[in-house]
């Protein structure tokens, strides 16, 4: 009785645990469908169309526009409360909460606020494995940022497509406002992104990694796959500028070769696209 008590218990864990996995999986991935369309709302109201929040504070800090659209406070640079990306600042928590219930929130969070008890900023937090960036050969990522829960650090788990190019660099960032090519859906009207069902607007942070840890192009000296927050080594949760979200394989073999007629500043691969072109580079900051 005991040995087939045994048995039993051995089948149906690891039953319970892909269960467990899968539905966290699902919760991120209406998690982000819920950014995407809390995205095409703010381009509604925007006077310029524009899809990717830009926050107040763009035009003083440079890497901007990759988390702080929305979400709590956190451990990372400029995003707790009281500082430039605080958390009453953030485009999408107007909108969710409200300028007065921010507010209210950010009273109530400052007198009585832990990292465990976060529920009003749940949905910009992934239920799996947030694990931040992935420690990587080459990878100079924040302290904060590396190893650590990305939500912790930024205060949401999802990063938007904020992808830029550094002039006459091979590497993606932003140093200053000139000589930067923007090429991610941050700061661009709804108009300029020129296919929407492709293009990808939110994801997991560590699915933008991967544009530099991948085995066709990546610029770190050592290449290969990520480990998933949802137990799938190389798969994503990606949010697309249409609306609709896919668990997507971003591993080895799924990049594409960087073309010269986008002067080899294009991001694509089975999963979709990172870049807008063809569409005219935009030089600076909305």
């Amino acid at each position: 009785m005991i040995s087939i008590v045994a048995v039993l218990i051995s089948l149906l864990v690891p039953a319970m645990a892909a269960a467990r996995v899968e539905g966290q999986k699902t919760k991120c991935m209406a998690h982000l469908r819920n950014l995407a369309q809390l995205a095409s709302a703010y381009s509604s109201e925007d006077s310029d169309g524009v899809y990717g929040p830009v926050h107040p504070q763009a035009n003083h800090y440079h890497g901007e526009g990759y988390a702080e659209y929305g979400g709590g406070p956190g451990i990372a640079p400029y995003v707790n409360w009281d500082e430039p990306f605080d958390p009453n600042t953030r485009p999408f928590n107007k909108m969710i909460y409200g300028v007065e219930g921010m507010a209210s929130g950010a009273d109530d969070f400052v007198a009585g606020w832990s990292r465990s008890d976060s529920s009003m900023f749940d949905q910009f937090r992934c239920p799996g494995e947030d694990m931040g960036y992935q420690e990587w050969p080459g990878w100079q990522g924040l302290p904060e940022e590396v190893e650590r829960s990305y939500f912790i650090a930024n205060g949401t788990s999802y990063r938007m497509n904020n992808l830029v190019w550094r002039e006459g660099s091979g590497s993606s960032g932003i140093s200053n406002h000139r000589n930067t090519w923007i090429a991610g859906i941050y700061g661009r009207p709804v108009n300029r992104i020129p296919d929407s069902s492709v293009t990808v607007a939110f994801m997991e942070a560590r699915a933008f990694q991967t544009v530099f840890t991948n085995d066709t192009w990546g610029f770190l000296s050592v290449h290969g796959e990520l480990t998933s927050y949802h137990k799938k080594l190389g798969y994503f949760n990606l949010a697309y500028a249409d609306g609709h979200v896919s668990f997507a394989d971003m591993g080895n073999g799924t990049y594409a070769q960087r073309t010269l007629a986008n002067g080899y500043y294009d991001v694509r691969g089975t999963w979709g696209r990172m870049d807008c072109f063809p569409f005219e580079m935009v030089r600076d900051l909305p």
